[in-house]
């Protein structure tokens, strides 16, 4: 045997692994609330649509109205945006989220307002 017949036996003996594509589906209930995501051995009978990996990933933003994804507004309410001032909101410097109360004392604060 010679090393092209080797090159040939060995080259059949090879077994091709093909893999299964992803598909990424949200599975949801009749009020289209989204109940599972599944992208592997799907289950069977159940409402679900096919969606990006993006959509996927963030499928708690969604809920599903005639088959189809739809955002979910979420109203986070009022915001304001805090600016470093002499006056407002009395925080450990450099920790804005320790908001201090008035009776307490630290050494090195800062204050934060938002009617700038």
């Amino acid at each position: 045997m010679n090393s092209n017949d080797e090159f040939l036996l060995a080259l059949s003996q090879i077994q091709v692994i093909v893999e299964e594509p992803i598909e990424y589906r949200l599975h949801y209930n009749s009020e289209g609330e989204i109940t599972m995501c599944s992208i592997q051995n799907h289950p069977k009978d159940t409402l679900y649509v096919v969606v990006s990996k993006h959509e996927y990933d963030n499928y708690f933003r969604y809920t599903v109205v005639n088959n189809k994804l739809k955002m979910i507004d979420i109203n986070t309410g009022y915001r304001v945006q805090l600016k470093k001032s002499d006056v407002g909101y009395k925080v450990v410097k450099n920790h804005a989220g320790l908001l201090l109360e008035p009776a307490e004392a630290y050494e090195d604060t800062e204050y934060y307002d938002g009617t700038n």
